[in-house]
């Protein structure tokens, strides 16, 4: 995946646009960005991530599975 600008930036804009859209349909394409985004992310920082990174990764990750239609 290639990301334009810092990881980090880039996990706060999608938690904004995933909390902004919560109980709204969101195209799978975009839940798929935000998955990539957060893989990215773990795959880029691991354990060397900071707290905040970290923080925003697991709140993008709540806001995608609340997303998920129960059974899956």
């Amino acid at each position: 995946m290639n990301i334009a600008g810092n990881i980090h930036a880039n996990l706060r804009a999608a938690l904004q646009s995933a909390r902004r859209l919560r109980g709204e349909p969101v195209h799978p394409d975009t839940v798929d960005h935000w998955n990539s985004l957060v893989c990215a992310a773990k795959a880029e920082h691991g354990a060397m991530a900071s707290f905040k990174t970290r923080e925003l990764m697991s709140d993008l990750e709540r806001e995608i599975s609340a997303r998920r239609p129960s059974g899956n």
